[in-house]
């Protein structure tokens, strides 16, 4: 899967114009050196691996490889920066569509799509759109979003008590996506599965309420939108607490672990 995401990348940037460079910086978590050492000689130039002796949080891993990349001056406020899993990749096309839409309006601060295991083709998707608060939180995903070096000013952190690994365990993309959106001028959307990742597991739903929940809650006051979308996300969780898909010992333990991030945003 990860040589299947970087030959992706690798395909674009040999037609993507000479003056864009891209880096792809790679965490390898609880990593022997000896394997670090082996692993970093097969990989491309344009791939630096970094090791990490202990197994991080998702959010904590993107901060390093964020702190790692503004420490080392690689983010400017052109920048265009990505947050690909392993497992994802990008069909022919995104990247350069990407780049070109950073590189053609200038107030663009987010761009992101759907994805897919069967990504369609970019000539079928269609035109980027405006994005809406309800794009935000209903289709980003760390895979699919790219942000602008400037937004990271606002929104340079992943929040660490969020995602993958952490008690709340999922949500981190949706919070760092609505800040960016909040922060950026002009933000696009795809309404297309363009990019490549396993599909979306309804079983999965249960597994990340609390996070997307308390993500929501967050920022509910600042866009009626985003607040629209939080009792929503509310109803959803009464839904699957009455499907049986969710304990209502955890519902009751995600609301009120939302409403004390609510309270604690608002202060």
């Amino acid at each position: 899967m990860l040589e299947r995401m970087v030959s992706s990348v690798e395909k674009a940037a040999a037609v993507l114009d000479k003056r864009v460079s891209i880096r792809i910086l790679l965490l390898l978590q609880k990593c022997p050196e000896y394997r670090y050492w082996a692993l970093s000689r097969s990989l491309p130039s344009f791939v630096q691996a970094i090791p990490s002796t202990d197994a991080l949080s998702l959010s904590a891993a993107r901060n390093l490889l964020l702190s790692y990349a503004t420490s080392n001056g690689m983010i400017d406020s052109a920048t265009v920066v990505g947050f690909p899993d392993d497992d994802c990749w990008y069909p022919a096309g995104v990247l350069e569509s990407v780049t070109h839409a950073f590189a053609t309006t200038p107030k663009l601060g987010l761009w992101f799509s759907k994805y897919s295991s069967t990504p369609v083709p970019l000539v079928h998707a269609g035109t980027a759109t405006r994005a809406s608060a309800r794009d935000v939180v209903r289709e980003v995903s760390s895979n699919t979003m790219f942000v602008r070096g400037r937004v990271l000013r606002s929104a340079p952190v992943f929040d660490e008590t969020l995602g993958i690994g952490t008690v709340n365990g999922g949500g981190e993309d949706t919070e760092f996506a609505l800040r960016a959106y909040l922060s950026s001028a002009q933000s696009l959307y795809v309404p297309a599965a363009v990019i490549g990742h396993r599909d979306k597991s309804p079983q999965l739903r249960p597994k990340y309420y609390r996070g997307g929940l308390i993500a929501l809650a967050r920022h509910a006051r600042q866009q009626p939108r985003i607040g629209v979308e939080f009792a929503r996300k509310l109803a959803v969780g009464v839904w699957l607490v009455g499907t049986r898909q969710l304990p209502a010992a955890a519902f009751r333990t995600a609301v009120t672990a939302a409403l004390k991030s609510r309270q604690s945003a608002a202060a």
